[in-house]
């Protein structure tokens, strides 16, 4: 089994290095080569967030009721290498682009969800937050390492080169898939319908939970995805795109070690109240920069927002659940991003269409507020027993 740890670590590795030039530079393309508004770009990230909304929880139950995870990996690498390789480069039209975007988003979120159910499927202990998390920072480490890299060799985000960046970053992904082994003694997997579905949405806890969760997405999402172009608003080049998300993942990187760890000793909901709390404030930091330099500093609170939210939650819904129904909640939880990722940027692109970018984040900064309400209010501790270590 340490094998296919090592592999996992692998995996996350390389399929986050590519969302270096996804989230933070492939907009910049839509916005200064293709001359797409914020509320454009924010509209084409949502239809792909929304046809991930709209297959994943199918697609979740559908693995729990076959009992695989690695088909529906594999394939989807498979389509998204053609797609950026082959299409993408050479679309002009914005509905094109829609059309795009919308495949893009249901590939990249099935590899998501069943990379995480994957990890869960290998967790062997009660302490899954330290597993997850054990895990999942390699996907930051990633991130982390290309973003510098992009930092020192700018050309790298020209689009002739990123493209391809793109293609090989999924291609060496595609190799680990075929590589790395199920488990291979599985949970019996009962019959799922989507009453199993209903079931478990219609439970106070999950549906309390993903209201937070998709509040506080849209708030973070909203925030980050558009960090790029405020810098871009205030004179700054590729270069501090680059520091800036390198910033933010080299302060999550080891939080989310801490935070899994922490998880597992204190429960999950302290930690989830901590971070709603502190949200509203790193956004409205963002309505006082004055230059690139201040973004970049505002990126390291990163740990305290993102290092949580990108980790816990995972456990948080592994811990409600069955393990019969593992994957089905993983695809849940995998919606309710994908549902905030549809409406988040849609709203703030067109917010920021209006009245600015700094204006946006006044009004993301009242968002956040919502899930800080709802957190504090209606969240429960997801964990029975507290691991003593």
């Amino acid at each position: 089994m340490k094998k296919e740890i090592f592999l996992l670590k692998v995996f996350f590795f390389i399929y986050f290095s590519a969302w270096v030039f996804i989230f933070s530079f492939v907009p910049v393309f839509l916005r200064e080569i293709k001359g797409f508004s914020i509320g454009m770009i924010g509209l084409s990230s949502a239809i792909s967030s929304l046809s991930g909304t709209i297959f994943q929880v199918y697609i979740g139950y559908l693995s729990d009721k076959i009992g695989r995870r690695k088909p529906f990996i594999i394939l989807s690498f498979i389509m998204l290498i053609i797609l950026y390789s082959l299409v993408f480069p050479k679309l002009n039209s914005f509905w094109t682009f829609i059309f795009v975007y919308f495949l893009l988003g249901v590939f990249i979120s099935t590899i998501s969800t069943m990379a995480n159910v994957l990890v869960m499927d290998y967790a062997v202990s009660e302490n899954t937050g330290t597993h997850y998390a054990s895990i999942r920072i390699w996907g930051s480490i990633g991130f982390l390492l290309l973003m510098l890299i992009t930092g020192f060799y700018p050309k790298l985000v020209e689009p002739k080169i990123m493209f391809v960046m793109i293609s090989l970053i999924y291609m060496l992904g595609l190799m680990i898939s075929l590589i790395v082994k199920e488990p291979s003694s599985k949970i019996s997997v009962s019959k799922v319908d989507f009453r199993n579905i209903k079931r478990l949405v219609l439970r106070s806890d999950i549906r309390n939970f993903l209201l937070f969760y998709i509040i506080y997405y849209i708030a973070l999402l909203g925030a980050s995805s558009n960090v790029n172009l405020l810098i871009r608003s205030l004179g700054g080049e590729s270069k501090h795109i680059s520091f800036a998300y390198s910033a933010s993942s080299f302060s999550e990187i080891p939080f989310m070690l801490i935070w899994g760890r922490l998880s597992d000793k204190v429960g999950r909901k302290p930690l989830l109240v901590f971070t709603s709390i502190f949200l509203p404030i790193r956004i409205f930091v963002y309505t006082l920069t004055k230059n690139p330099w201040h973004i970049i500093l505002i990126q390291l609170l990163h740990s305290l927002t993102f290092a949580v939210i990108g980790t816990i939650p995972v456990v948080y819904m592994n811990d409600l659940v069955n393990p019969e129904e593992r994957a089905t909640a993983q695809g849940l939880l995998s919606m309710g991003m994908s549902l905030s990722s549809t409406i988040g940027p849609v709203i703030s692109g067109f917010v920021a269409d209006i009245s600015g970018l700094k204006g946006m984040y006044r009004f993301l900064t009242f968002v956040s507020l919502l899930s800080t309400l709802i957190a504090i209010k209606y969240i429960k501790e997801s964990k029975n027993k507290v691991s003593p270590v």
